[in-house]
């Protein structure tokens, strides 16, 4: 069972460095930079659950010195902190201040010659391998050659276990009760030949030992393999033979960062109460909605390191609000297509592609960014919100309140703005351009 519903947690990453290709590393958020990122996270997102997931923590960067994850990146380090991994801890512990959890981003399936452990792979012939026999390196990152990992021969070697507890030993990881795991493909071993669904049922070992350990193990894909997987880096199987090949890690893997391979089908039965997401693409994603995915709104901000806040904003309102309140709900008919594909729930409440539009008997609560919905995890509240500004009468069933307090969401935290009372079970808004409201309604 999973330690977090990620139906009612914000799932995000944070992009920290990348080697620079000249030894060192290309910092794009220290720990300090990353603890005030939180902060203000959390005032903008009222107090929401939150997972982060550190990218490029380790050695010099992302997709650095795979398999081994065993050094805090000394770049990220705090001044006057004794060293990198002194101030990843401050920064575990502190964010616990702000409802957010802080976890990694690993990788189990990529290898690089400079790792310190790649002799070990080596040896123990843990790499997948060409028709030769030969370790086969199927991409390159950061210059170098990137190998792929066979998982039956890491786990049946020990060097899995090996390099977990490793993990374990370095982070509080067991505390966090998650870690993301970046492409977690499965590759067909060549010779010795190690087939697909013995390299998925290995994944599966790889999955438990973690929830062993009370850690749950996010991932990047919806994966779909059989014995083409090896034709254009999978999709041959997920877009074309998606048919023959079921989702393999359904029921271990609570969530994923791109939820793009579900069919609609799929999307009616699981997503998100036993597949929870990240993104959801096409036309699914306007009537399910799901996470925000904070990284790309996080980087390269180093002329304006507030310049986030706005676009944040509105993707917690607009996408990450209707997600945390459809997931309550008990879906009823998925209905039309492509623009106008809807979700009818059995409470009345219908999500529509078009024009962004969710309703409840027929009362409105959501057209394009224009909303007001209400906060699942907050009692008595709403969040009113407006891309381009409005000034409108919202309508809620009868509920018998009289007032609603409001309160102008910013990173500093909420900023008292008046109160409005409600008639007729209604209340007149008016909205400027990307303003957002948190509403209390009182009887």
């Amino acid at each position: 069972m999973a330690r977090f519903d990620y139906t009612k947690t914000m799932m995000m990453k944070l992009f920290m460095a990348r080697p620079d290709g000249k030894g060192g590393s290309a910092v794009e958020c220290n720990f300090e930079r990353a603890m005030e990122i939180v902060r203000q996270a959390d005032a903008l997102t009222l107090g929401a659950p939150k997972i982060i997931y550190l990218v490029g923590w380790q050695y010099n960067g992302h997709d650095d010195k795979y398999p081994d994850f065993t050094e805090v990146n000394p770049a990220l380090k705090r001044p006057g902190d004794a060293s990198a991994l002194e101030s990843m801890l401050w920064l575990m512990d502190e964010a616990k201040k702000y409802n957010t959890v802080i976890s990694v981003h690993i990788n189990l399936t990529d290898a690089y010659d400079n790792s310190p452990l790649m002799p070990e792979y080596r040896k123990n012939n843990a790499l997948i391998r060409d028709r030769k026999g030969r370790p086969a390196a199927i991409e390159h990152y950061n210059g170098l050659p990137c190998y792929k990992i066979s998982y039956q021969e890491e786990w049946e070697s020990g060097l899995f276990h090996k390099r977990i507890q490793m993990l374990f030993d370095l982070l509080p990881l067991k505390a966090a009760g998650t870690v993301h795991v970046d492409n977690f493909q499965c590759y067909v071993n060549r010779k010795p030949k190690v087939d697909i669904k013995t390299m998925q049922a290995y994944r599966k070992k790889m999955i438990a030992a973690f929830a062993e350990n009370g850690v749950d193990v996010t991932s990047e894909f919806t994966y779909r393999e059989g014995p083409l997987t090896v034709l254009l880096y999978g999709k041959v199987v997920r877009d074309l033979l998606w048919r023959l090949y079921p989702v393999d890690t359904l029921g271990q893997l609570p969530a994923i960062w791109w939820v793009d391979k579900l069919k609609r089908r799929e999307i009616y039965r699981v997503y998100p109460n036993q597949y929870a997401g990240g993104v959801l693409k096409g036309p699914y994603g306007k009537i399910l909605y799901g996470n925000l995915h904070g990284e790309e709104l996080w980087r390269f901000n180093e002329g304006d390191p507030d310049a986030w806040h706005k676009e944040f904003l509105r993707q917690f309102a607009a996408y990450n609000i209707p997600y945390f309140y459809l997931s309550t709900l008990q879906k009823e008919k998925l209905a039309g297509r492509g623009g106008r594909v809807r979700m009818r729930y059995t409470d009345g409440t219908v999500s529509h592609a078009r024009e962004g539009k969710i309703a409840k008997n027929g009362v409105v609560m959501k057209t394009g960014d224009d909303l007001f919905l209400p906060v699942t995890f907050l009692e008595n509240s709403r969040i009113a919100y407006s891309k381009n500004g409005c000034k409108r009468l919202w309508r809620m069933e009868p509920g018998g309140y009289t007032e609603a307090k409001l309160s102008e969401i910013t990173a500093l935290g909420l900023r008292p703005a008046g109160e409005v009372d409600i008639k007729d079970n209604a209340l007149e808004l008016d909205i400027a351009p990307g303003q957002a409201f948190l509403v209390k309604l009182k009887k």
